[in-house]
């Protein structure tokens, strides 16, 4: 059966938008990766938890603003720049890691540049593409976004930590331009539209109003608590690896790419018990935030090695369901809002 235009449409902007954030998230990612090469090359614990709750800060920061000023640029431009940005950032982190100051500064630009990604694309897929598909859309790049945790721990195994931060600025660099281009062209064609930025009838008015009925501030919570779990503890699990079970350097990198490999095809299973349940978004969150509460508690009894592995897996997995409905169904579904980022 041939497949309609407005099919091959999501799937070029889809796939643009799955690669860029797959980019993006192997470089959130790649200081939890190489941590146990830093401490070894005499880089403390505490210094790079530093690092990471600078990181965390800025990018927590730049979300706010970003998804305002997201709403006003287009994506084009914004999601290019904060490519760039970031991957300049990473090369002069590593640069300067050995000096604190700079260091922190440095790491913590990467994390406010990062953070102009996710708003603006999914602006993009949610006003250009008809919902079933932006749906799609994004839980192609929401998936992207759980490959790239496995994706930095295989560069990290067979890489040194310096040559690891800089193959992911090389990647970043690379995807600005393509991003920029390939956004271009998408926008000549007609595949890239603008909702928010329409006029007359069809526009989307902007009523603040809407966010609180359509449950933001329950949603936001949602984000804050599966973005702990994604970004402290993910991007600690080698670390947890190395540390905790006492596992070697290159184990722990190796251990921690299969986990987050498994722990990527969150995704598919979280839509497949939504679809289940009737697309009820709320029910489906409660589910996952139980089973996610269980496993951490179990976890806290559990001390045999390769069972505290698969039950923090199996814990983060259930956080990450949440994440997956709120980021691939509840956020497109703010396209007639026109406040999307």
């Amino acid at each position: 059966m041939a497949i309609s235009q407005k099919a091959r449409n999501a799937m070029l902007l889809g796939s643009l938008c799955s690669v860029s954030y797959l980019a993006v998230y192997i470089a959130r990612n790649i200081l939890g990766a190489v941590t146990p090469k830093m401490t070894s090359a005499g880089f403390s614990l505490e210094y790079i938890g530093q690092v990471s709750a600078v990181y965390l800060i800025a990018y927590a920061c730049g979300q706010l603003i970003n998804g305002y000023v997201g709403d006003r640029i287009k994506p084009k431009y914004m999601i290019p720049m904060g490519l760039l940005l970031a991957g300049i950032a990473n090369f002069v982190f590593v640069g300067l890691a050995s000096q604190p100051g700079i260091a922190l500064v440095a790491y913590g630009w990467t994390g406010f540049s990062l953070s102009m990604i996710y708003g603006p694309m999914t602006k993009v897929v949610a006003e250009s593409i008809e919902p079933i598909y932006a749906t799609r859309c994004s839980i192609g790049y929401t998936f992207a976004s759980f490959f790239g945790s496995p994706t930095a721990g295989i560069l990290a195994t067979f890489l040194t930590w310096q040559a690891t931060f800089g193959v992911s600025s090389i990647v970043l660099i690379i995807m600005s331009v393509v991003c920029f281009t390939f956004f271009s062209v998408f926008e000549k064609k007609g595949i890239v539209k603008y909702v928010a930025q329409a006029k007359g009838p069809g526009a989307a008015k902007k009523n603040y109003k809407q966010l609180l009925e359509r449950h933001i501030v329950k949603f936001a919570l949602v984000a804050v608590i599966t973005g702990i779990i994604r970004t402290s503890l993910v991007s600690f699990l080698s670390t947890y690896y190395f540390e905790y079970l006492s596992y070697s350097e290159s184990e722990a990198a190796s251990i921690f790419s299969v986990s987050t490999l498994v722990i990527c095809f969150t995704t598919f299973i979280a839509i497949f018990i939504y679809e289940r349940l009737k697309r009820n978004m709320h029910i489906c969150i409660l589910i996952f935030f139980s089973v996610s509460a269980l496993f951490f508690g179990i976890l806290y009894f559990v001390t045999e090695p390769v069972l505290n592995i698969a039950i923090i897996i199996l814990a983060i997995m259930a956080s990450n369901a949440s994440a997956t409905i709120l980021w691939s169904v509840y956020c497109v579904s703010m396209r007639d809002t026109g406040m999307v980022s």
